[in-house]
């Protein structure tokens, strides 16, 4: 066997076994469907469940995941090592507490009005004068917040929708592939996109203390993961298009 043939055998039974004694990764999510959501079987499943998982069985990395209320898998992965937390939206103010994963998919943000909304707008600046719906601790709502809209925040987006039809709101910030989900299982077909105003990319944040090789090793693969088509047939699964 040639040195370098014999190099490369040695190198990658190395890589294999380091894998395979890798700690297994704690990977936290919240209830937020049709990203992260348990499944009729009781699963946790959801589109980025799924980019989540099929790139952890790419890589051969171990893992767990577990559904918690957001705050507090958004602190354990920032406090915990070898933990991460998804679907997290990457912005300036978290950009330095995470070493980051993705983008997994991507969130189109928009307002939906309901049957007792204002006339039709074309722009967020004309949603100023008004009532937005938000979902407490979501990354819609905290953009808003901080642009100084007047934002009525509620602990589920669910009930944003059902305030929104009864013309409690006059507007409800929230993801385009959430609304479509809570709009069909709310049953309130009355509600429809008014503005898409932001878009943004949903990520897996992982704990500083997880090695660069690893989130190196995850991001390539998600990118092959990308150029495969896998994310948009998860995509069309659960939103249709």
């Amino acid at each position: 066997m040639k040195p370098k043939t014999c190099y490369a055998w040695l190198l990658a039974g190395w890589q294999a076994v380091s894998l395979a004694q890798s700690p297994s990764v704690q990977l936290l999510t919240e209830d937020y469907p049709p990203f992260n959501m348990i499944l009729p079987n009781g699963e946790i499943g959801g589109m980025s469940t799924e980019m989540v998982r099929e790139l952890f069985h790419r890589a051969e990395i171990p893992y767990q995941i577990e559904l918690q209320p957001w705050i507090r898998a958004f602190n354990s992965a920032l406090l915990n090592n070898n933990t991460c937390v998804y679907s997290t939206t990457r912005s300036e103010h978290r950009e330095h507490q995470f070493k980051w994963v993705g983008p997994l998919l991507e969130n189109p943000w928009v307002l939906y009005a309901g049957p007792k909304s204002p006339a039709r707008i074309s722009s967020l600046e004309d949603a100023r004068p008004y009532k937005i719906g938000g979902y407490a601790g979501d990354a819609e709502a905290q953009y808003l917040i901080a642009r100084g809209f007047n934002v009525d925040l509620t602990p589920t987006d669910e009930l944003n929708a059902r305030k929104l039809a009864l013309g409690r709101l006059d507007f409800w910030a929230t993801g385009e592939y959430r609304g479509i989900y809570v709009r069909a299982q709310e049953k309130l077909p009355q509600l429809h996109q008014a503005l898409k105003f932001n878009t943004v990319q949903l990520y897996l944040a992982c704990n500083s203390g997880v090695a660069d090789s690893t989130i190196q090793r995850l991001n390539d693969i998600l990118n092959a993961m990308r150029h495969d088509s896998f994310s948009d047939q998860v995509r069309k699964r659960y939103v249709g298009h």
